[in-house]
């Protein structure tokens, strides 16, 4: 009896610390916000269509060294890009943004679509694979169409949870002139194209309220300064004096 007492606290004790492995080496995409602004300037990274009446769509672009290469179901036109963190402009990787256009032709029905896999990658100058992330615990998300379909002004908002982001800021920091690919793979589809692109992070305008706030702290601080410039004149007119 003693023994199996023993052998099922080991159990339950290693079934814990898996459990809880899991969650603290867990990194990845994440969904920032359902309905934003769309970031200026996006960058076209990948169109996804479907064809005939398939309800999934999968596809995506890499980075082979000399150029972009697209496969699966990419749509036609200018649109399947890797784009490099120069042209991005990011120097945080916690800034980078990836944005998704719902282009439903029944956006009526306000149907979901499901993001079964969404796979962020970064290339080197020789078309090498050096860092990856997909959904966190590579779990499904799936986003409720709204406005008939999303407009040219709204977006869904992906980002890296920070994980994600300290592994791919060192990647950065070792080689700044990566580029990014994205594949992704969707399911409950009726039409499309799907959109997606990078932006980056907006910095927030401050309110006039902290505007005036910050102006009276820097008055004062030149004030304070000022007043201790003139005392230490004076003091030394006395040490001479």
């Amino acid at each position: 009896m003693k023994l199996f007492q023993k052998v099922t606290i080991g159990c339950a004790i290693l079934l814990l610390i898996a459990c809880s492995s899991g969650r603290a080496y867990a990194d990845g995409i994440i969904l920032i916000s359902p309905d934003i602004q769309k970031l200026v300037p996006p960058l076209a990274a990948l169109n996804l269509q479907h064809h005939g009446n398939s309800t999934t769509e999968a596809g995506g672009v890499r980075y082979d060294g000399t150029g972009d290469v697209w496969f699966g179901d990419t749509s036609a036109g200018p649109h399947q890009h890797t784009v490099s963190l120069t042209d991005l402009g990011i120097g945080r990787a916690s800034d980078l943004r990836v944005l998704l256009n719902i282009n439903e032709a029944n956006g009526g029905n306000k149907a979901p679509i499901t993001i079964d896999s969404l796979v962020l990658t970064a290339y080197d100058q020789s078309g090498n694979a050096v860092f990856s992330a997909d959904l966190v615990n590579k779990t499904p998300i799936t986003l409720d169409q709204f406005k008939h379909g999303q407009g040219a002004n709204s977006d869904f908002a992906f980002g890296l949870d920070s994980a994600a982001a300290a592994r791919l800021q060192a990647a950065m920091t070792a080689n700044p002139n990566l580029r990014l690919g994205l594949t992704a793979a969707l399911s409950n589809v009726n039409g499309g194209p799907e959109r997606f692109s990078f932006g980056a992070a907006t910095k927030p305008v401050p309110e006039p309220a902290t505007m005036l706030l910050l102006g009276t702290g820097i008055a004062g601080l030149a004030a304070a300064a000022r007043r201790r410039r003139k005392a230490s004149v004076a003091k030394s007119e006395d040490d001479v004096a």
